[in-house]
This record gives C-alpha cells, sequence and structure tokens, in this order.
C-alpha cells in the first residue's frame, strides 16, 4: 500500500501545481453540453474521496463482506454547486481529504488487504483491490484536469 499512497501524494502535488495555471474559462468551460467542467470534476474528486474513506473504514469495521453502496455521482456533483466554488477552497478540500485517505492506507493491517467487498451486482473484490482502484480512478481524472483540451 506504499505505492498507493506515494502515488497519491504525487497526485496532489501535480494538482496543486498545475491547476492553478489554467484561467477562468478553462476551468469553468465544460467540454461538451452536460459534460463537466474542471471545476466540477475535482468536485466529483472530493466526492470520491469521500466515498472511498466511508467504504474503507466500514470495511475495517463491519462483518465481511461489505456491500457497497453506489452514490448518483452527477447528483452530488450539481447538488454542491462545484461549479460555483473558488478553485483554491476546492484544492484545499481535495487535498486534506486526500492527505487524511493516505494515513488511513498506510494503517490498514496487510491481514485487512483480502476483506471482502461485493458491489450489488454480486462482483466481489478485496479491500486492497478498493484501495488501488482509487488511486487508478484518481489518476484518470487527474490526467483529464490537466489536459489541455478538456475530454
Amino acid at each position: 500500500m506504499l505505492q498507493v499512497c506515494h502515488r497519491v501524494q504525487e497526485l496532489l502535488q501535480l494538482l496543486n501545481e498545475v491547476l492553478p495555471t489554467f484561467s477562468s474559462s478553462e476551468l469553468l468551460e465544460p467540454s461538451a453540453p452536460g459534460k463537466w467542467s474542471r471545476h466540477e470534476i475535482l468536485g466529483h474528486l472530493i466526492d470520491s474521496a469521500a466515498n472511498n474513506h466511508r467504504r474503507f473504514v466500514l470495511a475495517l469495521t463491519q462483518p465481511e463482506p461489505l456491500l457497497i453502496e453506489p452514490y448518483d455521482q452527477d447528483a452530488w456533483v450539481r447538488c454542491a454547486h462545484y461549479q460555483h466554488t473558488p478553485l483554491a477552497d476546492l484544492l484545499t478540500l481535495w487535498t486534506v481529504y486526500n492527505q487524511q485517505l493516505i494515513r488511513l492506507i498506510a494503517r490498514v493491517p496487510p491481514e485487512a488487504h483480502a476483506f471482502r467487498c461485493t458491489y450489488e451486482s454480486g462482483y466481489t473484490v478485496t479491500l486492497r483491490w478498493l484501495m488501488e482502484d482509487y488511486t487508478v480512478h484518481l489518476e484518470h481524472h487527474v490526467q483529464q484536469l490537466l489536459a489541455r483540451t478538456l475530454r
């Protein structure tokens, strides 16, 4: 899990260095009608941190298997009005939340890595897989945020 923690820390540093160099229009314009702006993508990453934090803690404190409850990502982004939140506030919240996740992930005992977590579809993964997948998801959106042309 050390690699997961290091990669999340690298992504925090990268996004905090580069994202503030974008213009307001680059941050607020969605790539197409119905798509998220960079502000909204960053807000989605805050929501993802919150939901994954909950999943990680529940996997560690509840009997197996943890049932992974989905959330309506678009509704969360709309409800939080990330489009109208200052970038500095979004970056700060996202950064601090992920620093807490790094501390949590680093302290997960090795024997807990195999704890089972099940999606509604019946697909079962381990807590280790969830923590690693969080980083994959984070990387995908950080690449999206830093691309000069929002995809």
